[in-house]
């Protein structure tokens, strides 16, 4: 891995050199500065990765420098270095706008420690800027965010595929970002300028979804008052985003696909044709295939739609992007929520890491929300995150019961520990002592 290019400003020489001797010798590209006008000279000149500065200088002192360096659009983590006395002025200049402090006498190890951990922030913090001004320019989506090859493949397939007006399938669980990948596609177009209109077809009828489709007029049904618009004439010009069309009635399936084959319709309750010019874009958790073979989903219309397919694949297919993710989502909610929080502890990160995220980016990113709401600052410890994600430690699961406990109070225990483990799954401590759910539940009545 590269190191960072690291500016060390101390008005000590013999310490200076003597610093930046040892981090030279461990691999780091390293210039020294003995104050801090001549460190914003160097800045002038060269590009730094991280500032260690000390915060007694000449002239000008360490909160001053800080505040220049934080006028420069150079994304630079700062370090502060002070006297163990001195504490508090470092506590300042953590809110001027320092990423970390130590105190004198610098421990070596402590010191490359620091300077791995705002590393490894930077470089993703970097990695998502050039992939946000990336999609910015071309997708107008700045919150599709990936760096694994199967999302270099998908964001590759979208640059291919929106040139042109053929129908796309999207394809992936819930909450895998498929309306992201529909709104990147549309703004990628030559329809970058017309609507994007979206409609979710779960959970509509049949009614319903045909009149969000296609319109209706005055007097078509029962309380229709008035005439309105439907989806397709408000995308007319554009792009159509349909998702879960998988839940579509047979009925209605009939008439989108006369409108994919023949680009008109009839309002609901209406007579007149109208023509659209709209480009389809839909998405289904589905496997659609198994729906045409058992009579769910007409087959002529799966063709028409699956013209062109984009995969999207599960998080947990994706673990490397976690950490990505995370940054970009603390980042997202810390602004919203006016919190100074910029990571997770490296236990929080590790259990992100290892969950299997059935819901997905989105369960990621609600988690992420909560986890910023609940802490107002610093770094997010594993304690704000969802139970369920938290992996159960090992001594947990080792129960030890002293001699000499009665067989009452050790059948407490031994239920109260399993229950611990199973995260007060009454059902799975069942299943793992051996013994009925009711049995549970009536002991723990007994306790409470």
């Amino acid at each position: 891995m590269t190191k960072p290019r690291i500016l060390l400003i101390d008005d000590d020489k013999a310490a200076l050199d003597g610093l930046v001797k040892i981090l030279a010798h461990d691999g780091y590209p390293v210039a020294g500065a003995l104050s801090g006008y001549e460190a914003l000279n160097l800045f002038s000149k060269k590009t730094f990765d991280i500032v260690v500065t000390d915060m007694k200088l000449p002239g000008m002192g360490g909160l001053s420098l800080i505040h220049e360096l934080r006028k420069k659009d150079e994304p630079v983590a700062i370090v502060v270095i002070t006297a163990y006395s001195s504490v508090k002025t470092a506590v300042e200049a953590i809110k001027c706008g320092a990423d970390d402090y130590l105190t004198k006498p610098v421990n070596i190890e402590e010191l490359e420690l620091v300077l791995e951990k705002l590393w490894e922030r930077q470089q993703l913090i970097a990695q998502n800027r050039l992939l946000k001004e990336k999609l910015k320019g071309k997708y107008k989506s700045s919150e599709l965010v990936g760096s694994t090859p199967q999302m270099h493949r998908i964001f590759k397939m979208i640059e291919d595929v929106a040139p042109s007006t053929a129908s796309i399938l999207i394809l992936g669980e819930t909450g895998t970002g498929k309306e992201l990948v529909a709104n990147a596609i549309h703004y990628q177009s030559d329809r970058t300028s017309t609507p994007f209109v979206a409609l979710h077809c779960a959970a509509l009828s049949e009614g319903v979804l045909e009149s969000e489709l296609f319109g209706h007029e005055k007097g078509a049904f029962t309380g229709a008052v008035q005439l309105r618009r439907g989806r397709f004439e408000m995308a007319d010009g554009g792009t159509l985003f349909l998702d879960e069309v998988g839940e579509m009635s047979l009925k209605v399936q009939v008439k989108l696909l006369r409108v994919l084959e023949k680009g008109e319709f009839e309002r609901v309750g209406g007579e007149k044709t109208i023509k659209v010019d709209v480009r389809l874009i839909a998405a289904t958790n589905r496997d659609l295939e198994k729906e045409v073979s058992e009579g769910r989903f007409r087959e002529d219309l799966f063709y028409r739609l699956n013209v062109i397919t984009i995969h999207l694949p599960p998080l947990r297919e994706r673990k490397e992007d976690i950490s990505l993710l995370s940054h970009f989502f603390i980042i997202k909610y810390a602004k919203k929520y006016k919190r100074e929080i910029m990571e997770f502890t490296p236990e929080a990160m590790d259990a992100l890491c290892a969950y299997h995220w059935p819901g997905n980016v989105r369960e990621l990113e609600n988690v992420i929300e909560r986890a910023v709401v609940l802490c107002k600052k610093g770094t997010i410890p594993v304690d704000y995150l969802p139970k369920n994600i938290v992996p159960i430690k090992e001594d947990i699961a080792i129960i030890k019961i002293p001699l000499g406990t009665s067989l009452k109070e050790a059948e407490k225990e031994i239920i109260q520990r399993t229950l611990l483990m199973t995260r007060s799954s009454k059902k799975e401590a069942a299943k793992i002592l051996g013994i009925s759910t009711r049995k549970i539940e009536y002991k723990v009545k007994e306790w409470s």
